[in-house]
């Protein structure tokens, strides 16, 4: 009786460590506001980036939406491509938002 209850602990417990883990966002990803993208532009912080071919925006629990499920503005990290247009986003939780900003 003690083993079970003492594995259903373990289960309960086991998506809220899951969850508190932080992801791996690279540490040259610049920090800003995104308002949501339109017509395959999106607004960060004061400028406006083309969204790139293949560009992947991750929600704040780590899985790839679409551009149309931002639908308000929201904190991010994000990297560019080579030719300056948008291509990874990740959106902030509100645990990452209190990190401090990498060192650019």
């Amino acid at each position: 009786m003690r083993a079970i209850a003492l594995s259903i602990l373990v289960l309960i417990a086991c998506p809220s460590l899951v969850s508190a883990q932080l992801r791996a966002i690279p540490e040259d990803a610049i920090s800003a506001t995104m308002q949501p993208p339109h017509n395959g532009v999106a607004k960060v912080g004061k400028y406006e980036f083309r969204l790139a071919p293949g560009a992947q925006i991750r929600s704040a629990d780590n899985r790839i939406v679409l551009p149309v499920m931002i639908n308000a503005e929201r904190p991010v990290r994000y990297q560019l491509d080579a030719n300056g247009d948008l291509f990874r986003v990740w959106v902030l939780s509100s645990d990452e938002e209190d990190l401090p900003a990498p060192k650019q």
